[in-house]
């Protein structure tokens, strides 16, 4: 490939990053009603054609800008260990790591808690769409975290895995806003730490759950099998 070739390639790439940063800067500073083809090119110093051209338009741009690791990270990312490691650990350890993980990869992405913060109060495509990216990583993660043979511990385990996630994320967006909740200081280290204590107090009970119920389903396999006349 031709060197003239090869820069267009980076110049290309390098200005579909600048148009995609644009999209958190502006979500996150003036909210989902000034997110527009114009607002963002100037945003991001690039002309509007640009966003057509690399997009097709607002709705592939915030398809794309919802499948970056810079707005929402990455099942590897979250995971911070080769899968194979991770599937290695017991159920608690494993939903010690994934929430750990999640909660420094909210820290490092002020403009995702501000857009959660939007999110809030606003419901259209757009959000929808943010949503919709969301959730397909978050299924694939709680079902790593849960284990691919894993049993029902109980008839909630979706909705319990969503309400701890949604506390997590509501008291991030408390911490970036300055505001305390349930008078804790979310500002300071140590309340973290008693979070963190409870969460291990909650996972500990979890796995002690998925353990009975699983010895339970194994002894009644067994009982099936000895009653099972010889053929």
């Amino acid at each position: 490939m031709a060197a003239g070739d090869m820069s267009q390639i980076k110049n290309k790439e390098q200005t579909k990053v600048k148009i995609l940063s644009a999209v958190g800067e502006v979500l996150a500073e003036e909210g989902y009603q000034a997110l527009g083809v114009n607002r963002i090119a100037k945003q991001a110093g690039v002309a509007k054609t640009l966003i057509y051209r690399y997009f097709g338009g607002l709705e592939g741009l915030i398809q794309a800008y919802g499948e970056t690791d810079s707005f929402w990270p990455s099942v590897e990312e979250i995971r911070g260990m080769p899968e194979a490691e991770f599937k290695a650990l017991t159920l608690r350890e494993r939903c010690r790591t994934i929430f750990k993980n999640f909660r420094i990869a909210l820290k490092n992405r002020p403009h995702t808690v501000a857009i959660y913060a939007w999110e809030m109060v606003e419901n259209n495509e757009i959000t929808k769409s943010l949503i919709a990216s969301r959730t397909r990583s978050s299924l694939n993660l709680v079902r790593e975290m849960m284990g691919q043979d894993h049993i029902e511990m109980t008839d909630y385990d979706h909705e319990i895995t969503a309400m701890l996630g949604a506390a997590l994320l509501h008291l991030t967006i408390r911490e970036s806003l300055d505001s305390p909740f349930a008078g804790l200081d979310l500002k300071e280290q140590a309340t973290w730490d008693r979070f963190d204590g409870a969460l291990e107090t909650l996972f500990s009970a979890i796995e002690a759950l998925y353990k009975s119920k699983k010895e339970s389903k194994s002894k009644k396999e067994n009982t099936l099998k000895k009653s099972k006349p010889a053929e």
